[in-house]
């Protein structure tokens, strides 16, 4: 019988706060001010991943800016713009900001789920709003799917045809 793992003390109302403080981060969306203050620092380190990975991919990054601009019917809190988006590196560089989701994990977890367990409410509290803004950030925009929409099409393409075809041959070779 396989056990399934227990989480920590503290987790679920850890995930609780981080929820409460994402859905208020969201919420905030009415507002663009609100929005830029509460989530400036998700969107600073949104806007240093793409602008980390696409320097590293050689997506040549030619601008970046963390100030809101009005955008059709909303807002864009940030952008960085690239003078070399290809097939090749396009996906990883609009894909970026995923890269926080490991560090959201082990804040939740080694972070504000034990501020919960040593009564620690303020920093608690606090710790739900990093994680929050943290998620924020990891999630790309739909700009960033746009950006990166060929380069995702081809490497999903290549995934599937490997998942549907590669798999199985390379699963005859070895037996």
């Amino acid at each position: 019988m396989t056990h399934l793992p227990v989480p920590p003390p503290g987790y679920l109302p850890s995930m609780t706060v981080t929820i409460v403080w994402y859905l208020l981060l969201q919420s905030a969306r009415a507002s663009m001010w609100r929005l830029a203050l509460l989530a400036l620092p998700g969107t600073l380190a949104h806007e240093l991943a793409h602008l980390v990975v696409g320097f590293l991919l050689m997506a040549r990054p030619t601008g970046f800016s963390v100030w809101p601009k009005r955008s059709g019917h909303g807002w864009t809190l940030g952008s960085v713009t690239f003078r070399g988006i290809n097939l090749f590196n396009g996906a990883a560089v609009a894909l970026a900001p995923l890269l926080y989701l490991p560090l959201a994990w082990f804040c939740l977890i080694r972070l504000a789920a034990p501020f919960w367990v040593h009564h620690q409410w303020g920093w608690w509290f606090g710790g739900g709003y990093l994680i929050s803004t943290i998620l924020f950030a990891a999630m790309p925009s739909l700009q960033d799917i746009k950006q990166g929409g060929p380069s995702l099409l081809l490497y999903g393409t290549i995934g599937g045809l490997w998942w549907m075809f590669g798999s199985s041959v390379l699963r005859i070779g070895f037996h």
